[in-house]
């Protein structure tokens, strides 16, 4: 997750800063509600934020795939909500496939926090370069290694995430402003 124009809002100095800091609450902020409606549950959502970007990711393997799909879509669609509500639009490329971050401190100072796996490099890719280009608010998943029910998922356009979902060859679009 990206926040679209940040590097002309480095410019002024001003905006970057003041979007930063919405990106940032918007994002905390979800994540800790949350967490806080499954009081019992260990959160199987997880993220850091650096700079002008977010990565988030789903650990719960217990969980079906269609069930962590639609808790990250979630999550993003009140993300995107609450920046666009500063006047902040972000750009959003979702990926199916390994990742795996480790947190580590090494000493004050320095951290060290590893992340392996392609999903990571894929989403990256895919958001800074991908075709066609994300215009900001836009979430997309790409189709490549997705598992078959969250394709077939998708491709139903089932329950309240899916009703917000169009495909197109290499993508499906999660439209997260579209009201029925």
């Amino acid at each position: 997750m990206d926040i679209s124009g940040f590097k002309s809002m480095m410019k002024d100095g001003q905006r970057a800063v003041w979007a930063l800091d919405a990106f940032y609450r918007s994002g905390y902020s979800v994540l800790n509600e949350y967490r806080h409606e499954r009081p019992n549950q260990q959160s199987n959502v997880h993220g850091f934020f650096i700079s002008d970007c977010a990565v988030l990711f789903v650990t719960d393997q217990h969980e079906s795939a269609v069930i962590r799909f639609e808790v990250i879509c979630r999550i993003l669609q009140q993300i995107h909500k609450r920046t666009f509500q500063n006047a902040v639009q972000l750009t959003t490329s979702i990926v199916w496939g390994p990742f795996d971050y480790h947190e580590r401190i090494e000493f004050i100072g320095l951290n060290k926090n590893p992340i392996y796996g392609n999903a990571y490099v894929d989403a990256f890719i895919d958001n800074e370069s991908g075709e066609p280009k994300l215009y900001p608010n836009e979430c997309r998943l790409l189709r490549k290694g997705l598992p078959h029910d969250v394709e077939e998922f998708c491709l139903g356009r089932l329950g309240l995430i899916g009703r917000h979902i169009r495909e197109t060859p290499t993508h499906f679009y999660f439209e997260w402003m579209r009201e029925e």
